[in-house]
């Protein structure tokens, strides 16, 4: 028995019941599922939902778009997209950025040196990349739209329907007018005149300070859009947000209409995620510090995210001698403390790869001695169980309102 299915018609509290009920008595012979497989369905439903819904907005969008006589859309925009389904809660575990398999760790070390500046051209960056890539090949596959219909408009065919797609209020703000569209897809006119201008003015640090006092609003939509989020979700919502970066307040706003699952959006979820499995995991990261401490690695600790700044230090020690653009664009102003470079890491690439590689080879022994892998594994996976559980009935009732949106736009686009 299906709970995520059977919640669309008798609740969810009726459908734990029910799935509990059918493994106890062994009804069919079967064992009674997992809470995490139970879980793991949930949410590969609530994406098969979403992108069945995507899918049937945009359809209503195309008609809409092509009563009005345009019959060559955006291949990017009017793209349906579907998660690959999950086979479990997590999308990996915090200790696997810092804890490779002994034998990676021996031969590319964490890989930061590929990144360098020298590291680029390094004989083995090709090698490492391939073998990256192989690494990942099975982890679902995207092909890329067919564009060349699209291609084929004028510019200003194509601007009039970005118009009719979102409204001109829309269309002006991410396009400009149908003239700066123009210029800007074809790298001339005025727009290529004022990027070389911002190029120029931007000085010998590279940054463009841009002198702006007035708060950015996101534009309601329009055209299309906003008749099919009309139809089926009525009138939509401008939101603002307030976040604290770096002791500034930031706000910003976007305009909400489909009611979000909270499986995805619930920032406390993640939150509770976090700090249950560091709680869990306390004891057990002390043990890993001390560890690599008594192997000459003073001064790391654990981010807030319970993982080590691997990207962080690696940037710190291979751009240690670039100029300051190139130390800011690919080491950034991260507020996450790293350990001072040793002197144990050498003066050369050379140098620094060989003792990239050696770190990665001791964090991995340390990781064996203390047996971190199979520790966080367990604990991630038992936080992860519990948090989403705790809004299991929420995101079943999330599933039924946007099975009925999926009705709804069925009968539209039956008309």
């Amino acid at each position: 028995m299906s709970a995520k299915r059977g919640a669309v018609g008798i609740g969810a509290g009726a459908v734990l019941a029910l799935t509990a009920g059918c493994g106890m008595l062994g009804i069919g012979g079967e064992e009674e599922q997992s809470d995490e497989d139970r879980l793991v369905e949930m949410l590969n439903e609530s994406s098969r939902i979403d992108a069945e819904l995507m899918a049937a907005e945009l359809r209503i969008v195309q008609n809409c778009l092509e009563e009005q006589g345009f019959t060559v859309h955006d291949p990017w925009t009017m793209m349906p997209y579907e998660e690959e389904p999950q086979d479990s809660l997590t999308y990996g575990y915090p200790h696997e950025e810092f804890l490779l398999p002994a034998e990676e760790a021996a031969e590319w070390g964490f890989g930061q040196w590929a990144n360098g500046p020298e590291g680029m051209d390094d004989p083995d960056n090709e090698d490492y990349f391939a073998a990256q890539e192989e690494k990942y090949e099975d982890e679902g596959s995207w092909e890329e739209p067919d564009t060349a219909d699209w291609d084929a408009l004028d510019y200003e065919d194509q601007y009039a329907w970005y118009v009719a797609y979102q409204g001109q209020e829309y269309a002006t703000e991410y396009y400009g007018t149908a003239q700066e569209y123009a210029d800007m897809m074809s790298g001339e006119g005025e727009w290529a005149e004022e990027e070389a201008a911002e190029e120029e003015a931007a000085g010998e640090d590279g940054e463009i300070v841009v002198e702006d006092d007035e708060e950015w609003v996101e534009p309601k939509p329009g055209g299309c859009q906003l008749e099919m989020i009309e139809a089926l979700y009525g009138e939509p919502e401008l939101i603002e947000e307030t976040e604290e970066f770096d002791g500034e307040t930031e706000t910003w706003t976007y305009w909400s209409y489909r009611p979000e699952n909270p499986a995805w959006t619930d920032q406390t979820l993640w939150e509770d995620i976090e700090a249950k499995y560091a709680e869990q995991m306390s004891d057990l990261q002390y043990a890993f510090l001390d560890c690599i401490t008594a192997r000459g690695y003073e001064g790391w600790e654990f981010t807030e995210y319970n993982s080590m700044p691997i990207w962080e230090f690696f940037a710190e020690l291979y751009y240690q001698d670039s100029d300051a653009e190139e130390r800011a664009m690919m080491v950034g102003d991260s507020d996450i403390e790293v350990p001072p470079v040793p002197e144990a890491a050498g003066n050369s690439y050379e140098d620094w790869k060989a003792y990239e590689i050696q770190t990665a080879v001791d964090f991995a022994e340390c990781g064996e001695e203390t047996d971190y892998a199979a520790a966080s594994e367990k604990a991630y996976d038992e936080v992860h169980v519990e948090a989403y559980s705790a809004v299991e009935e929420d995101v079943y009732a999330w599933q039924e309102e946007m099975n009925d949106a999926v009705s709804k736009a069925q009968e539209l686009l039956d008309k």
